[in-house]
Formats: structure tokens, sequence, C-alpha cells
């Protein structure tokens, strides 16, 4: 009896090693299977809080110092062309400050209506969406890009604000307003895409893009929609949120990026239908091709966001984290390079030029990749409960939890 008892003993206490070798295992398992399944939400999240992760402090760093090599010969350059094809026009030079800027300026109500016709006949300046000074020489070209559907009234008093302030700023520019057709998903980045490339069919030797949200009216015209040696941020303060920045890595709203410089970022990614993340996309694209950027003055960098009723077909992208985690490694192959749309219609409008166009509707493909909405959320919970039923179940076979409480009531 006792040989029996000793042998039953032994067994027992091998099968308790076994279910304790185990336990540590299983929690590996669940560890790898949690943070596999919220790292990336994590890691967007920190960028929003403004906790920077370590690769993006590198190569903020890294385009920082590779900016500053070059900015110095870049626009000396540049001023050397711009003074010669002033030369041979016989035209000056427009100044780098111009000198017929408001300030501060006095918005209109954004309840008023706005009739196109009495536009057109103020703006007479304004022929095809763009005009240009006449007594100096621009010192730059420039597209402004709107994507655009449904918001008629945003687009008049957008319209209304900024050819005169374009105008002061003495800027060679035209508006072209990008119409998505349809009633499907909206999808801005791509909109944004469009207009670049059917803009530069058309004038190839416009130097400078503003990216450009049709609802933000600029409240002061000291703000200068020129281009920079890096991407500039123009709506850095928002009457939404108090003129502040609601975190470090925003960069949409209004942008200035130079034609080199989108063609080297391979423009927005296209995957971003409904709305979210597009614009942090092309933070890390910029950061990730060693460009840098900047922030225009906070004192003039200020707009009125003109209010709206939510869009059904623009909801939240519930796979927009999944796609901002992997902007990095998409950025190749995903943009300008791999932009596929129909042109329905062009219409050159006096205060601007308008092309429709179809974007066709999302791929199933980014559904079936992507983590974060119905059946995924689902089967991840389920695994999750079951590997910690598993190791609930580890643990009480291996009798970890009276044993430790067993040895703690001893020393006592």
């Amino acid at each position: 009896m006792v040989k029996v008892s000793i042998k039953r003993r032994r067994a027992h206490n091998s099968l308790r090693l076994r279910w304790i070798v185990l336990l540590p295992v299983l929690l590996l398992i669940e560890a790898f299977v949690i943070y596999m399944h919220i790292h990336d939400v994590l890691m967007v999240v920190s960028l929003h809080l403004n906790i920077k992760l370590e690769w993006i402090r590198g190569l903020e760093n890294k385009c920082g110092k590779l900016s500053a090599l070059s900015n110095h010969d870049s626009a000396k350059l540049h001023f050397t062309q711009l003074s010669e094809k002033a030369t041979e026009l016989g035209l000056p030079l427009c100044p780098e400050e111009p000198q017929g800027l408001i300030g501060k300026l006095d918005l209109v109500n954004e309840t008023s209506t706005v009739d196109l016709n009495d536009l057109n006949a103020n703006y007479s300046f304004v022929h095809f969406g763009g005009s240009r000074p006449t007594d100096c020489y621009s010192r730059t070209k420039v597209a402004i890009i709107v994507p655009h559907r449904n918001r008629e009234h945003h687009l008049r008093l957008f319209l209304q604000s900024i050819h005169p302030i374009m105008r002061r700023q003495q800027l060679d520019y035209r508006i072209i307003v990008v119409h998505q057709a349809g009633v499907g998903t909206f999808n801005k980045a791509m909109l944004l895409n469009v207009g670049y490339q059917e803009a530069l069919k058309r004038e190839p030797d416009i130097e400078c893009f503003i990216f450009h949200d049709v609802d933000l009216l600029p409240e002061d015209d000291r703000n200068l929609y020129r281009c920079s040696n890096v991407p500039r941020h123009l709506s850095v303060g928002i009457d939404k949120w108090d003129y502040q920045l609601p975190y470090d890595a925003l960069f949409g709203g209004v942008i200035a990026m130079r034609k080199d410089h989108f063609s080297k970022v391979n423009g927005y990614s296209n995957e971003y239908w409904g709305w979210g993340a597009e614009d942090d996309d092309m933070y890390v694209r910029i950061l990730h091709s060693c460009l840098g950027l900047e922030r225009a003055n906070y004192e003039y960098a200020k707009y009125r966001m003109v209010y709206h009723h939510s869009d059904t077909k623009n909801r939240l992208n519930p796979y927009r984290y999944t796609l901002l985690v992997g902007a990095a490694d998409r950025q190749r192959t995903d943009g300008l390079s791999s932009l596929r749309y129909k042109l329905k219609s062009i219409e050159m409008a006096p205060l601007y030029v308008n092309f429709t166009i179809d974007v066709g509707e999302p791929s199933l493909n980014q559904k079936m990749k992507s983590f974060g909405t119905g059946i995924d959320i689902a089967v991840s919970i389920s695994l999750l409960l079951f590997m910690i039923f598993i190791t609930g179940f580890a643990c009480c076979r291996s009798r970890l939890p009276q044993t430790m409480l067993f040895t703690r009531c001893s020393r006592r």
C-alpha cells in the first residue's frame, strides 16, 4: 500500500509539474495574441496623445538634418530662375512680402446666402478659376485642390473668401474643384490625387499645390499660400479646436506641397474610404521620405470651420488604424502609382475648374486584410476568452495558487 501511495504521489507531482510548465507557455501565447491585435491601435493612439514613438522621433531627426543641408542651395537656385524669367518678360519680381495685405479678416456670416452670379460679376479679374498679377512676375504658380461633394454652400463661401486673398498675395493661381460623382463612400485622398494629376496634365509648370478642405475659411491673409523647401501645414489653428493642434501628428485641413515633394511621397493613399486618418498617413509618408515638415506662423495660420451636417456616406473608416500602421510599407505601391478613376466631365466655370470623377467602390481586399470590426472582433475576443479559460484551468490543475497560499501562511 505504501509503494502504491508513493507511486500515485509521484505521478500526481509529475502531472502538477507539467501543468506548471504549461502555465507560462499559455501566458506567453495570450500576451502574443493581445499584442498582435492591439499594438497597432496603441501606436496610432500614442501619436494622437503626443507620445511619439522612437521610430517617429528618428525619422523627424533624420529628415531635419537632411533637409537643412539642401534648403539653402535650392532656394538660391529658385530665386535666380525667377529673376531671369521676370527679366525676360520685362516685369519686376513680385515682393517676397506682398504690400497690399489686410491682416485679420472680417469673415461673412456663414449662414448668409452667396449668389454665384454676383461673385462672377464682382471677381471679373478671375478667369477659369485663376488669375495672375499684371504689374509684377509672381514668385510661384499655385494650384489649390479642393475635394467636394454635396457642399455647394461651403464651396461658394470658400470662393468668396479665397479669390481676393490670392489676388492680394500676388499669386499666379488656379482653383481646382474635384467632385466625386455618385452616392458611394467618399474618398477624399483619392480626389486630392486626381486633382494633382489632372492639373499637371493641363498646366505642367505648376510648382506648388495647396490641398484645401472646402469648409475651412482663412481668417488672415498674411498666411501666405506658398510652398516651402519642406511640406507646410497652413491650417495650424482652427476655431473648432480653440485654435490649437489636437495632436502633434496632425497634418491636414490645408497643406502646401511642392510638385516634386508630392510625387516623391507617391501622393495620398487611395485606401482611406470614409472619414479619418488619410492626413495622418500623409504625415507618416512625409517623414518616411525624409522631407521634413513645418508649420505656418501660428499668429496668422488661423481658420474658421464652416458648420455642416454629418455625411452618411462619409462615416468613420473602421479600418483606418490598421491602414495607418502600414502607411510606410504601402507607400511605394499605394498612391499616385495605383490611382484608377474615370473622368466623367470637366467644367470650366469662371471662378473654378471642376473635375467630376468616378472613383469606384472600396475593394473587398481591404476588408479581408484589416482588423477592427465585425467578425474580426468576435473571433479575437472568443480566442482571448478561450485562452484565459485554458490558463485558469491549468492554474487550478497545477494547484499553484494553493501552494503559494500555503507557503505564505506557513511563513506567518
